[in-house]
């Protein structure tokens, strides 16, 4: 790889987006006005187009060759030399993710053009939106080009910051404005332990480069003593030492680090906020659930696969941590109305999916499920942002419905999107959702079993959403004349459906006889890692792939090419139903789930209408748990808000009743002796000589009397 050129590359995507920014901040109250949209886009597209740059560049290396770190320069400096760098980390999974960011965040971009114009003026805020966009792709693009776990914190902060800025965008909404305060607390409880994490990387390795802590990690695993003294720059006496706390601290690590994962990519129970992040502008929701930071979470857990996989006890609990949140947040997503939280409780089930994936030790196919996911959801909530402008603001599937003729682009798109996230046969989603599903059936049936479930909800709950806005009797609420948005928004939802058909078939294979799927048909067929996208990706699985030295999921992921080996090895951790679905069934299985879960929405929410009715009134408790969320937020708020509250209130009584009395009482004695004395001090200076002559009087006839 020409390190020179990515550098280069890299310091253009962090540099277009913030000019933008600052541009659109600087300029545009004043002087750019209705125009500020411009320096972002030029900004963010000039971005994007390095981005590919890099990527082109990263994916022609030679086989084998090893990322790149380069060192930007020396940010602080101690006796006997640097001590921390800014530095890039630039290798397949960067190049992916950058991409992803970019592309997608300049599509969001381009629709918010129209979006904001009709639901905000530009003297109310129009600068500022296009501003916390650029610095919100900045930040994300920041977090993955870094080099060190200092930058990855300073980017995951910065995200942070950007969500709370844009979610709350319409601060004089108190929902709004709470939904904002909502998400930035929230994310506190697992930042918290995630810095906590890297401080004892600190302690334990001494460094926080990516290089120096992984080599010491993959050393320190395997015993090699010398590895750990080379990558810590320690003697051998004291690398044995840091080799054993190295070892027993890794799990630790992970377990803080994950805490991070979990409030960033919203997964139980910190998976509160995203919900209630749909108060903010529709472009938002697109930007945050599929470009930036709720995929932050799982890119930190791949980028440190050395560190999780240490320990196959806490990659249990990321699978099933991914594995119960999936299923958790898609039942809530059967009984809600507002379009937008549908798919936010779908975007905190799909990220169970890839934290699930990551758990199985598939951390490519997590990563091909973040990238597809990335184009269908983007595509989802900008599709409903375009209904909810048709419909002069709302939002709620129980006020319109018949609109695929009124929106007939809109329809279309959200068609294919809503097939992409259901998983439909040959749409992207189909793709990377069922190699999760297959990894997981080959860690525990269990986990298996829940995907399966899980995806057969997303297709109902899915196309019921579908169902409700775009078919049956015509109707739009009262008053509002509702029309197809115009070509700024329309353009981005065509380019993000074409994704979400294709972008699946990056990380499938093509046989000779014409079939196309991901599971090796026969022995000795090529595995996905010899596809595009998994065989790009194999070095950052690499650490997943050597700590999970058995079963057919590792087999495939590690580029294994003799089949009737996995097939052996999967035999032994399968038996009854998983044996019967390795290679070609679990995919037929899984399509076929997904089609069975769109026909029983068809029939319940076209046909028969009246089903769902029944089933409500018939299981009105469940319904009830289910569409109240299973009442987490009410735990949380007589558990947690207001004890606290409670407490708040009560330091501020000790505050303001004691601590204030003390002091009070305190300079109760001044103050008398001040009042007294000011009765002294009337200011006349025949007072004062009447005053000095009748002390000197005083002391005279006292020397004579003594």
């Amino acid at each position: 790889m020409n390190e020179s050129l990515l550098t280069t590359l890299g310091i253009l995507i962090l540099l277009l987006p913030a000019g933008g920014a600052a541009i659109a901040g600087a300029f545009g109250s004043r002087w750019l006005k209705g125009s500020t949209h411009w320096p972002v886009i030029l900004g963010v597209g000039g971005a994007a187009a390095a981005s590919i740059c890099l990527l082109k560049n990263v994916f022609g290396a030679p086989a084998g060759a090893e990322a790149i770190h380069p060192v930007i320069y020396e940010w602080i400096s101690a006796a006997g030399g640097s001590w921390f760098n800014v530095e890039f980390w630039i290798d397949p999974l960067t190049a992916v993710m950058l991409v992803t960011v970019t592309f997608i965040s300049l599509l969001v971009v381009i629709y918010s053009r129209d979006y904001m114009r009709h639901h905000d003026h530009p003297e109310r805020g129009y600068e500022r939106f296009f501003s916390f966009l650029a610095i919100f792709v900045f930040a994300m693009s920041a977090l993955v080009l870094g080099g060190n776990f200092v930058l990855l914190y300073l980017g995951w902060e910065a995200v942070g910051l950007c969500s709370y800025l844009l979610i709350g965008f319409y601060y004089e909404k108190p929902s709004a404005a709470d939904a904002a305060k909502k998400a930035f607390l929230v994310n506190r409880i697992g930042d918290f332990g995630f810095g906590i994490g890297i401080f004892l990387i600190y302690l334990t390795f001494g460094q926080l480069d990516y290089h120096s802590v992984f080599e010491a990690a993959r050393a320190a695993i395997d015993g090699n003593v010398d590895g750990v003294a080379a990558a810590l720059n320690l003697t051998r006496e004291a690398a044995a030492t840091a080799s054993s706390v190295i070892t027993d601290r890794l799990p630790i690590i992970a377990l803080l680090l994950l805490c991070g994962a979990v409030g960033k990519s919203a997964q139980l129970p910190l998976y509160v906020w995203l919900p209630d992040a749909m108060e903010g502008p529709s472009p938002v929701s697109a930007l945050i659930h599929a470009a930036t930071m709720v995929t932050a979470g799982v890119y930190m857990m791949v980028r440190c696969g050395v560190i999780f996989t240490a320990s196959p006890a806490v990659m249990m609990v990321v699978a099933i941590l991914g594995a119960a949140t999936a299923i958790f947040a898609a039942t809530i997503a059967l009984t809600q109305n507002d379009m937008k939280r549908i798919l936010a409780y779908s975007t905190i089930s799909q990220l169970g999916y890839m934290f699930l994936g990551v758990g199985v030790y598939a951390a490519s196919s997590a990563v091909f499920h973040l990238f597809t996911h990335a184009f269908f959801k983007a595509l989802l909530f900008l599709g409903a942002g375009s209904v909810m402008h048709a419909m002069g603001g709302i939002i709620d599937v129980r006020r319109f419905g018949g609109l695929r003729k009124i929106l007939p682009v809109t329809f279309i798109t959200m068609l294919v999107g809503s097939a992409a996230l259901a998983g439909f046969p040959l749409f992207s989603g189909f793709w990377s959702k069922d190699e999760i599903v297959h990894h997981a059936f080959m860690q525990h049936p269990l986990l298996g079993i829940v995907g399966l479930v899980t995806a057969a909800l997303t297709a109902f709950y899915t196309f019921r959403m579908v169902f409700l806005a775009f078919f049956g009797q015509e109707r739009v609420p009262d008053g509002v004349v509702a029309h197809e948005s115009g070509k700024w928004m329309l353009v981005p939802l065509l380019v993000l459906a074409i994704g979400a058909c294709g972008a699946g078939y990056v990380g499938v294979h093509v046989e000779s006889g014409g079939f196309v799927g991901f599971l090796a048909p026969e022995e000795g067929a090529p595995g996905p890692a010899t596809t595009p996208l998994h065989k790009f990706l194999q070095p950052v699985n690499e650490p997943f792939a050597l700590a999970h030295d058995h079963g057919h999921g590792h087999e495939m992921v590690s580029g294994a090419e003799h089949g009737e080996v996995a097939h052996a090895q999967a035999a032994e951790v399968s038996h009854g139903f998983i044996a019967s679905v390795i290679h070609h069934k679990l995919m037929y299985i899984s399509g076929l789930i997904a089609i069975l879960g769109i026909v029983a929405a068809y029939v319940c929410y076209v046909r028969r209408p009246w089903i769902p009715q029944l089933v409500q009134s018939t299981f009105s408790r469940i319904h009830k748990v289910l569409y109240n969320k299973y009442y987490v937020d009410e735990v949380y708020d007589a558990t947690v808000v207001k004890p606290l509250r409670t407490s708040g209130k009560v330091c501020f009584g000790i505050d303001q009743f004691v601590i204030d009395g003390i002091i009070w009482v305190i300079t109760a004695v001044p103050q008398l002796i001040g009042y007294f004395s000011r009765t002294l001090q009337t200011g006349a200076l025949q007072g004062y000589a009447l005053t000095m002559a009748a002390g000197a009087a005083i002391i005279v006839v006292w020397a004579l009397l003594v």
